[in-house]
């Protein structure tokens, strides 16, 4: 259960699992417990469980979902009604519950009722089920929480959500660091590969500019939205008979949460989004074509040779030009500017060696 381990079985198919990994190697080994939370759909549930297969622990993983019509007699295993109706004694089925398995994950644990909770909590803290003249010791070494809930909101509940969350040390908060579109476009990346069907291309750095740009204007689209927003394109696309993604395939994304102001704007965002696509592409392109001119100026730095010299000297003037009229959008000036200062700096240095290495 290393960290090592963990953070293999994540990073394959997720993105920004790193402290989820973390957390979770901290939780095997030391015996916490952990709440993990956070907005929906960023795969809290799916992370765990592909821990836990990847680590060959579902046999001794119980998972128990808490909510509407959650009570005690769930919690603990169910009701005996037999006992109940011929000796009137409440009693539960300890061994059928989370008690008698080594890990146990709980989904939207703090959406069941006050009495659940404070049952719960009375048994983490005695490590044992008490329950009249029944005894159930706790073989849970581990529980893992998952909820879309912060801490401090839900000690706001009450005092039984607070005491309880208090036996949880172990706290992550999921949330990505920002909802940039470099963000969305990793995980865009990421998952290409095990979803198949029509290509992307350069479609998905505009798609990711796309959602980006619906977060940052208040319609919050989450990592699972945005998967969703992948297949719609490509079924969109497939809808066509085609296996590439084209501009129009984009518009179906009106009928998604989060995007559905794109039925107006959508033309516009488009074109923006593409723009600055084609302009980023332009960019790597000349910084690809500035990398090929540094290499053949050392190697004209090691010859010593004044024509080669002079040869890559009015390469690189011949490119300053080009880069000086290269079209960009904003975000992307500086790196322009990078270009240019370094092939005038580096066609002076060439000038200069050329004549130093001249005999006259």
């Amino acid at each position: 259960m290393s960290y090592q381990k963990i953070s293999e079985i994540l990073s394959g198919s997720f993105v920004f699992a790193g402290e989820m990994a973390r957390i979770l190697s901290l939780a095997f080994a030391s015996k916490k417990f952990v709440i993990v939370f956070g907005p929906g759909g960023h795969a809290k549930s799916e992370m765990v469980k592909a821990v836990i297969d990847g680590l060959g622990l579902d046999n001794e993983t119980f998972y128990q979902f808490f909510g509407e019509g959650m009570d005690e007699s769930r919690l603990f295993g169910g009701l005996n009604f037999r006992k109940l109706e011929d000796e009137k004694v409440l009693e539960y089925y300890p061994e059928k519950s989370f008690l008698n398995s080594r890990i146990a994950v709980f989904e939207e644990l703090f959406d069941a009722p006050a009495s659940v909770l404070l049952a719960l909590k009375d048994v983490l803290t005695s490590k044992e089920l008490r329950n009249g003249a029944q005894r159930f010791k706790m073989r849970t070494e581990v529980i893992i929480c998952l909820t879309n809930k912060e801490p401090g909101e839900i000690s706001d509940l009450g005092p039984a959500s607070h005491a309880l969350v208090e036996r949880f040390p172990l706290q992550l908060n999921l949330a990505w660091a920002d909802y940039s579109a470099k963000s969305y476009l990793q995980l865009l990346e990421k998952v290409a590969p095990r979803l198949g069907g029509p290509v992307m291309n350069g479609f998905k750095g505009v798609l990711a500019e796309i959602l980006a740009n619906a977060t940052a204007t208040g319609n919050f689209v989450s990592p699972r939205t945005a998967v969703h927003a992948f297949q719609v394109c490509q079924t969109a696309a497939s809808m066509r008979g085609s296996d590439h993604v084209e501009k129009q395939d984009l518009t179906d994304l009106r009928f998604l949460p989060g995007l559905e102001g794109l039925a107006e704007t959508i033309q516009k965002d488009l074109d923006v989004a593409m723009e600055r696509a084609a302009a980023e592409n332009r960019v790597m392109t000349a910084e690809r074509k500035l990398g090929d001119l540094l290499t053949s100026f050392e190697d004209a730095k090691r010859t010593a040779s004044p024509i080669k010299l002079l040869q890559v000297a009015k390469a690189l003037q011949t490119f300053g030009d080009e880069a000086s009229s290269l079209k960009v959008t904003d975000g992307l000036t500086d790196r322009r500017k990078r270009i240019r200062d370094t092939v005038a700096e580096k066609a002076g240095e060439a000038q200069k060696l050329a004549l130093e290495n001249t005999r006259v």
